[in-house]
């Protein structure tokens, strides 16, 4: 607030007197001339030089030395002026608001004060809540624009695209990879079985010309010997686009047509939808269910199944990972090659040697513990893996 003459009065001697301009709490001083007491009163006086002389807005009393006014504290006009009779203020409040520089109160001219109170009038018409509401939203936008703006800084970093790029070329070299493994194993089978049916060959040709007469005990050996072999390696060809599929549940009736079609439609719904196999005439060369049939067992017979093209079956057996991701009843279902009885003693041989081994290095007992035999041939390994509680 800008506060009137803070400066002894002086009685007029009919001459100009200087009057000084108020800006704030501090007076200053300007070239303002008040007229003597018998000039005509009016709003504005000038002199012969025609500087104007302030006066009281409400009652048009010159604002000379000895009156006590105010001047507007927002425009600070050297018109507006107001005097501390129209203002109803009485002395010793004037006097305390021209001493103390530390008051906040202020007076404004009508025109100020409009404008100054123009807001609060309209903020009071307003729903608070709906100011929060607004200053809310206001801010998460501004939120909402801070987290684009990091995702684009991200992805400028980081190009995620690029990212999935590389995520599909490495899946497919693990594709490929398990395709190629499964074929060299195959291959290095199939080289081992030449190698030996050769070798059985040799070796008869070599006892029927060291034969003395043509039923010997030898003769007979070897040509037994090598027959054996030859039969397993035929028998191992014919198993070789076999597999087994454990726990697939068997249709409980008598028809034998009925079941096989009830097996073949499920074998079909599950090479489509785990393995992505479309079904095609001629895919699968055989089909029956191992062992007879127990009407009162509740374990389903495993069932064999034979395809036209051993591609198929290296498919299968290189992505058995996906049963993990398949629909709920092809859950538990498990897989194997069709081995002979000679393999399968063969297996079995190494797991209980895997199991006794186990037994003696581990205080674990080996029941708490699933083992597996990986491989072919002669590169047939057990893994130890532990059960789940």
């Amino acid at each position: 607030m800008v506060k009137g003459k803070d400066q002894p009065t002086k009685a007029h001697t009919g001459k100009d007197q200087p009057v000084k301009a108020h800006t704030g709490k501090k007076a200053g001083t300007s070239a303002v001339v008040v007229p003597s007491p018998t000039a005509t009163a009016s709003k504005v006086k000038t002199t012969k030089a025609s500087t104007p002389v302030p006066s009281c807005v409400a009652c048009g009393i010159i604002i000379s030395d000895d009156v006590k006014a105010l001047q507007c504290d927002r425009c600070q006009s050297a018109d507006l002026w107001k005097c501390a009779d129209c203002l109803n203020l009485p002395p010793d409040m004037y006097d305390y608001l021209v001493s103390d520089s530390s008051c906040g109160l202020r007076w404004f001219c009508t025109t100020c004060d409009y404008h100054a109170m123009q807001i609060p009038t309209l903020a009071k018409t307003e729903d608070p809540k709906s100011d929060r509401l607004d200053s809310l939203l206001i801010l998460i936008e501004k939120l909402l624009e801070k987290i684009a703006s990091f995702e684009d800084k991200l992805n400028d970093k980081c190009n995620v695209g690029v990212v999935n790029q590389l995520d599909t070329k490495v899946k497919t070299l693990e594709d490929r990879f398990v395709k190629h493994e499964v074929d060299i194993t195959s291959k290095v089978a199939l080289l081992e079985n030449n190698i030996s049916r050769q070798l059985d060959e040799k070796i008869l040709e070599s006892g029927l010309r060291c034969s003395n007469g043509p039923n010997t005990d030898l003769q007979q050996t070897v040509v037994q010997e090598v027959n054996r072999h030859i039969e397993e390696d035929k028998d191992l060809e014919k198993r070789k686009k076999n597999i087994v599929i454990y726990k697939i549940p068997e249709a409980d009736t008598d028809n034998v047509a009925e079941r096989n079609d009830n097996d073949l439609a499920f074998v079909m719904e599950l090479l489509d939808s785990v393995f992505h196999i479309k079904p095609e005439h001629n895919l699968v060369e055989r089909m029956f269910r191992l062992g007879r049939r127990d009407n009162s067992s509740t374990t389903p017979r495993p069932l064999l199944l034979g395809f036209k093209d051993l591609e198929v079956k290296e498919t299968v057996m290189s992505n058995l990972k996906n049963l993990k991701e398949g629909e709920t009843r092809f859950q538990g279902i498990s897989f194997s090659h069709d081995m002979s009885p000679k393999q399968r003693a063969a297996i079995k041989k190494l797991v209980d040697e895997a199991k006794l081994e186990h037994s003696r290095t581990s205080s674990d007992g080996a029941e708490n513990y699933w083992f597996r035999v990986v491989g072919q041939g002669a590169k047939m390994r057990v893994i130890k893996v532990r059960k789940q509680n």
